[in-house]
């Protein structure tokens, strides 16, 4: 009879143990298959693209690098503003532009609509248990202790660090044109100043990035590369949470075991950063534990880095509202990570689109070449936040090319979202969604920003005049709860970018200077912006595909 073995009662027990444990897990998986489609029947009425795949759904061409953005903007415009796609093994999935739904999710809403748990997964292992993956009260009281970090008062005092900075970057591009005009990939560059940038008002620490033997530091191109490679693997994240919770250690025994490379290399690059930033906490934590006030301000941020001042801000706190170490070890890793890549591709951004406007760009240099001769010196804060084309400029860059175009956010109990726009192909028209428990939404920040029915027929195109006059009464009647200027680029409330304001002051610093000092226009290689967590500019070489963005530059008088 099967399984007896009277003589092998271990084998017996282990072959027993095996069935029973198999078959729950497949039991557990089918139930949870099975609950989740009965769920979600009541989605199957809205429209959306065919599923090619029970396995992958639509989410390889959804989230491909190079063809995303065309499938995306092509769902938009046959499905509209609300369209369901499939996901991984049968999941439905809503991808939402719809200003009205969008405000709900990201304001009265958006206690329910947390954080996917993919992503809450992955950054708890990437990163630690910091402010991207925290929720509910816990998220509140990590952002409630890093909110003084961002203050305007202490941004103001940055200034003159960032423009000590900025002009090392001017030096690079000088180097790279001798002759005083050429071609020069400026991605690069742009991701120095931006990383030296953060690491200097944010952990009051150098990595030396215009130095040449920067390139060979494992610390500084492990935060450099880290968003990239997570975007190789995008398509795949949301099956992390089925392995998320099994042990560490086993985890990465079966992490090594999978054949990608990529993989493997952000498992490293992990770890590179994360035993860089240990050392730096442990430093800056014997330090203030010394109070030593003349080594603070011996810093090179003076001891006003943002992590200086959690750090105090938590000592300081009661013990209900005190964070672990480990906490602020992952604010570290988080701020240098995301802070980095998403300045370096918006002043890359910038660049690019006022080579293709150079009208633009003379307006614009004109306008700083006049602020610095009547203030006698470089910007400050309040300056910098004063001049129409600079704000303009700014804006509409942000608004067209936000430098993350997608977040997910997961449904943690059932409600209903508002429609601006009914459901196409439903009759009756209905103008509100029922969306069940679980269900995972795709905000889309492009879509949104770009909505027709507020911005115009013209969403499309970059036109930064649009804000040197009232906006439409279409923007500022939809109340879009963005933390910056009735957009969705950095989202709103709690989960809004807490460092929005930061990265304005800081491309604002950087095109201050630039372009007092040089002229961009277009090269004649093509440059292709790829999707990912943050999207990247690339280029075509015979070793293949390379992130950076190639402009001439003509160096002015």
């Amino acid at each position: 009879m099967f399984l007896e073995f009277p003589e092998y009662p271990l084998l017996r027990t282990i072959l027993l143990t095996t069935l029973v444990t198999t078959s729950l897990g497949i039991a557990a998986v089918v139930i949870a298959l099975g609950r989740r489609a009965m769920k979600h029947r009541v989605l199957l009425h809205i429209p959306g693209p065919a599923s090619p795949s029970f396995w992958a759904g639509n989410a390889l061409e959804m989230f491909d690098a190079v063809t995303g953005f065309k499938y995306r903007d092509q769902v938009r415009k046959t499905f509209g503003t609300l369209s369901r796609f499939h996901g991984p093994f049968g999941d439905q999935i809503l991808l939402i532009s719809d200003p009205a739904a969008l405000t709900a999710v990201l304001g009265k809403d958006r206690d329910i609509f947390e954080e996917a748990y993919w992503f809450i997964e992955l950054f708890r292992h990437a990163v630690g248990p910091g402010l991207l993956c925290s929720t509910g009260a816990h998220h509140r009281k990590q952002r409630k202790l890093l909110n003084p970090s961002f203050s305007v008062s202490r941004l103001k005092a940055m200034v003159p660090l960032l423009h000590k900075i900025t002009n090392e970057l001017i030096d690079s591009f000088n180097e790279k044109i001798p002759d005083g005009r050429g071609e020069v990939e400026v991605l690069d560059p742009f991701g120095r100043v931006a990383l030296e940038m953060i690491a200097q008002t944010g952990l009051g620490y150098t990595f030396e990035s215009f130095k040449p033997e920067a390139n060979k530091n494992e610390f500084t191109n492990s935060i450099k590369e880290f968003m990239s490679v997570v975007g190789k693997l995008q398509v795949f994240l949301p099956l992390f949470p089925l392995v998320s919770h099994w042990n560490a250690k086993f985890l990465r025994f079966i992490a090594a075991c999978i054949p990608s490379a990529d993989l493997h290399y952000i498992i490293k690059l992990s770890d590179i950063t994360k035993g860089g930033l240990q050392r730096l906490f442990q430093a800056k934590k014997e330090m203030l534990a010394r109070g030593d006030a003349a080594e603070l301000m011996n810093q090179i941020s003076e001891g006003k880095d943002i992590i200086n001042t959690l750090m105090r801000e938590n000592a300081e706190s009661a013990d209900e509202y005190k964070i672990e170490d480990d906490e602020i070890k992952a604010q570290m890793h988080a701020l240098v990570a995301a802070a980095t890549d998403t300045t370096s591709v918006s002043l890359a951004r910038l660049a690019q689109v006022l080579a293709q406007h150079p009208e633009w760009q003379e307006k614009l240099r004109q306008e700083l070449n006049e602020a610095v001769a009547s203030r006698g010196e470089e910007l400050g804060y309040d300056e910098l936040f004063e001049l129409p084309y600079l704000e303009a400029v700014t804006r509409e860059t942000w608004r067209l090319y936000a430098p993350v175009t997608f977040v997910t956010r997961c449904a943690r109990s059932d409600t209903t979202l508002p429609l601006l726009r009914p459901i196409q192909g439903v009759n009756p028209p209905q103008t509100s969604i029922f969306v069940p428990e679980g269900t995972n939404i795709i905000i889309d920040i492009l879509g949104g920003n770009c909505e027709q029915s507020m911005w115009g027929p013209d969403a499309d195109e970059w036109k930064p005049e649009r804000w040197l006059a009232p906006l439409p009464d279409s923007v500022t009647d939809a109340h879009i709860p963005g933390v910056y200027s009735n957009l969705f680029t950095f989202l709103s409330g709690s989960r809004s970018c807490i460092g929005f304001k930061q990265a304005e002051l800081e491309i604002k610093v950087v095109l201050s200077q630039i372009l007092r000092n040089f002229r961009f226009s277009e090269a004649k290689t093509e440059v292709v912006w790829r999707l990912g967590p943050v999207i990247t500019p690339s280029v075509n070489t015979p070793a293949g595909i390379k992130f950076g963005l190639p402009l001439v530059m003509e160096r002015l008088q």
